[in-house]
């Protein structure tokens, strides 16, 4: 019987390296849209987001490494880079959240 050789694990890393991505990009622009209404407060978190997501990024390929049995010692999942998208989404619409509030607080 034949396994199937797609490109499944691919797309997978892909699909991870472009959401990583992503929040990368998001991160920076909400510092340079925030930086104005809340200061240097707000790269903490945002320099936070963005670190998570270029860990999860570098994961991705070890992942994809994991998956295409380049590895010795496969590293365990565990769902860490989930969460540290999930922590760095929230991070990032925080300060988001944090921006407006102070916005709408300094036009009454």
């Amino acid at each position: 019987m034949d396994t199937d050789t797609g490109l499944s694990n691919e797309r997978t890393a892909l699909a991870w390296q472009r959401t990583a991505l992503s929040l990368m990009v998001a991160a920076a622009v909400m510092g340079r849209l925030s930086f104005g209404r809340l200061g240097e407060i707000a790269m903490l978190p945002l320099g936070i987001a963005a670190v998570l997501s270029a860990w999860v990024f570098v994961e991705s390929r070890g992942r994809y490494d994991d998956a295409a049995q380049r590895r010795r010692r496969p590293r365990p999942r565990g769902g860490r880079a989930p969460l540290a998208l999930a922590v760095a989404t929230v991070l990032i619409a925080g300060t988001e959240i944090a921006a407006f509030l102070t916005g709408q607080g300094a036009e009454s």
